[in-house]
């Protein structure tokens, strides 16, 4: 394994985290007789996200993907996106309409995925396009199997109140922090 790989995989499991944490316990908001609602259509969006961020590494070409991932068009469409993300989570705390955070866990985190995407082509540049769609599926259904396992089990659970403003605050600051993840990875990649 090289230090390359290490570097970004470090980073794209950080940013994972994060991620899996802020969707956590923005689907722990609502009422739990509609958990695993939330939870189902939480799945479907992952699902649906890794597929799309496939569609277009294919369209783009597996081996010109890392110097696309670092094209400044593409930086700036994160940026954006991610702040747009953001906002829900900013109007939910305003409005303290704590009910409605788990719609922000649907919204996509681009970033996890392209650093993922990113960490599984550097892993091994050689791979065949079905390996890495393999360990690239495999982790998205993971990912979402694991959120409706958890969210079923904890759904009669209720977050306490002064929980209620933190998981808002930290919903609408992870997608500025994955945002720093970018630059990291730019660096590592140089």
């Amino acid at each position: 394994m090289n230090a390359h790989f290490n570097s970004v995989l470090v980073i794209a499991i950080c940013v994972m985290v994060l991620f899996w944490l802020r969707d956590y316990m923005s689907l722990r908001m609502g009422p739990c007789r509609r958990a695993i609602l939330r939870s189902a259509a939480y799945g479907i969006a992952v699902v649906l996200t890794a597929v799309f961020i496939w569609k277009m590494a294919l369209i783009i070409g597996l081996a010109n993907f890392p110097q696309w991932l670092q094209s400044p068009r593409v930086l700036l469409l994160l940026v954006g996106v991610h702040m747009a993300a953001s906002i829900p989570s900013i109007w939910v705390r305003q409005t303290q309409n704590y009910q409605w955070m788990w719609v922000t866990a649907l919204l996509p985190a681009p970033v996890v995925w392209l650093l993922l995407l990113q960490a599984i082509l550097v892993s091994e540049p050689s791979l065949e396009v079905a390996a890495v769609q393999f360990s690239f599926f495999s982790i998205a259904l993971l990912w979402a199997a694991s959120m409706v396992v958890v969210i079923f089990r904890s759904r009669y659970i209720l977050v306490p109140l002064e929980d209620l403003d933190f998981a808002v605050l930290f919903g609408s600051v992870s997608h500025g922090l994955a945002l720093c993840a970018i630059p990291l990875v730019l660096l590592v990649a140089a």
